[in-house]
């Protein structure tokens, strides 16, 4: 159950640094989708009652978001989920969040700053400044 809360949670997280300047480009959700495979699926394995690997729930919570007029702030969603679940968190996960959200905000023309602000802001919450 943590895996899929996570994941979607994830999802949430990722967008809402992707949208940062306003717009969603191309590069950014090509590049979660590239990480979703080389960081997440590897993590664990976990499934859906169809066989699907729960990690693609990042990709679908994103989507999700992005198909929304309105969204949550999909960072403050995630701070109430790791307080919550803060013990779960092992450096690792930890690890990935931070690299994916990097590589996500450097995906297109670099990162500006906003994004630059959403990664201080997602260090300080996870302990690694």
């Amino acid at each position: 159950m943590f895996y899929e809360e996570l994941y979607t949670e994830l999802g949430k997280l990722f967008y809402h640094l992707a949208s940062a300047d306003g717009k969603v480009q191309g590069a950014e959700k090509e590049a979660l989708q590239t990480l979703i495979k080389s960081k997440w699926k590897p993590l664990e394995d976990s499934a859906d009652e169809f066989g699907t690997d729960l990690s693609n729930l990042i990709g679908f919570s994103f989507d999700y978001e992005s198909s929304e007029v309105e969204t949550e702030n999909g960072f403050e969603s995630f701070m109430v989920f790791y307080k919550q679940n803060k013990a779960q968190f092992k450096p690792e996960i930890i690890k990935r969040i931070l690299e994916t959200a990097e590589e996500i905000s450097i995906a297109y023309r670099g990162r500006n700053k906003d994004e630059k602000e959403f990664i201080i802001n997602l260090r300080s919450l996870l302990g690694n400044k």
